[in-house]
């Protein structure tokens, strides 16, 4: 490795935000939760060992006629995001961990098989829906 013996151009940055990622041979619909993997691709998000948040997508993308990584999505990996419950959310849920039922919903531990961690719940909205901090995963 070698280090900068010169100034860097700052062309190559980006804010971190709202980055494009490789996509799985699937259609993922804007708004959608989205998991990496485990041949790192972007799909759909599900209670599936192993799966890794990536973020949520900031559009839709079709490659479901495609091969993996044929296209890219954009997904917008920090903020609070609203998502079904899977179970009722109470009040007291506030401040808890929340993991991957599918694409839409979440719910607490131990009502999914894997644990795929989303975030933390920053607000209570109905016993359906809860707002979620994706950053939030400790």
């Amino acid at each position: 490795m070698t280090a900068l013996a010169a100034a860097k151009k700052s062309v190559d940055r980006q804010d971190g935000e709202v980055y494009s990622f490789k996509q799985g041979a699937e259609k993922i619909w804007e708004g959608a939760l989205v998991m990496v993997n485990a041949a790192g691709y972007a799909v759909n998000a599900t209670d599936t060992a192993g799966g890794v948040i990536a973020g949520i997508a900031d559009e839709t993308v079709d490659n479901s006629a495609g091969s993996v990584g044929d296209k890219s999505i954009k997904l917008r990996r920090k903020g609070i995001f609203e998502f079904v419950f899977g179970g009722t959310a109470t009040i007291a849920d506030v401040n808890t961990l929340v993991y991957v039922v599918d694409n839409a919903t979440v719910d607490l531990v131990g009502v999914t098989t894997n644990d795929v961690l989303v975030g933390r719940i920053v607000e209570f909205v109905t016993a359906t829906k809860v707002r979620v901090d994706i950053n939030d995963r400790v």
